[in-house]
């Protein structure tokens, strides 16, 4: 599983240069049926700190520093992390290069952010990721992911075994990554066990958002 991670982390890096342009997002991001997120985000009002796991190239950090007087954003692709900087450019971003199963917090946050980074948990390790989420968020906060969810319909197709799928980058390289289409209504139970209060939404057929308020 190690190697699954460590090949995972290198194919994000490879990739950081085509990001934006593969997913059609290199003259901004059309937020379309994700739109609710934005609403119910800004809806939760000014945020003191704000963590985000996984943060590519700033899609969401963009968006998590409209409501955030600090933004804490880890990845384990330097090269990501260097696009979302130059992007930006906000001095109330700072960054982490880390890999996410390997860091722990030092802090807690108002708000956790986690956007299309759960599906890359091994099942093995997602108990103990959500356990690192709790440590994460201060009581009274609340973590929110959006993600793709059991049941999608794969577009492209890629080759897939078990949780093993395999991508093609633009210069003919492949990797294989950790890809686990998860049951929203269980990943709420898990976090409910947590301490949180989970409340889950789809979007449309292939994608979900949770948001959980920390209880205790």
């Amino acid at each position: 599983m190690r190697d699954l991670i460590e090949e995972q982390i290198a194919y994000y890096r490879a990739r950081a240069a085509e990001y934006d342009v593969s997913l059609g997002h290199a003259s901004g991001y059309d937020w379309g049926d994700f739109t609710p997120v934005l609403d119910h985000l800004g809806g939760l009002g000014p945020q003191d700190a704000v963590l985000e796991f996984a943060c590519g190239t700033g899609i969401w950090t963009g968006e998590l520093a409209r409501i955030g007087a600090s933004i804490t954003a880890v990845d384990a692709a330097p090269e990501m992390l260097e696009i979302n900087r130059r992007k930006l450019a906000d001095a109330k971003v700072v960054y982490q290069s880390a890999d996410l199963f390997r860091w722990t917090p030092d802090r807690t946050y108002d708000l956790v952010f986690a956007g299309f980074w759960l599906s890359h948990v091994p099942p093995d390790l997602l108990d103990a990721f959500l356990t690192n989420v709790r440590r994460a968020t201060r009581p009274g906060g609340r973590f929110v992911t959006v993600d793709q969810c059991a049941g999608l319909r794969e577009y492209p197709p890629f080759h897939r075994h078990g949780i093993r799928e395999t991508r093609t980058i633009a210069d003919g390289r492949t990797f294989t990554i950790v890809k686990v289409y998860h049951d929203p209504a269980a990943l709420a139970e898990k976090l409910d066990g947590l301490g949180f209060e989970a409340r889950t939404h789809t979007i449309g057929e292939s994608f979900f958002w949770l948001s959980a308020l920390r209880r205790t």
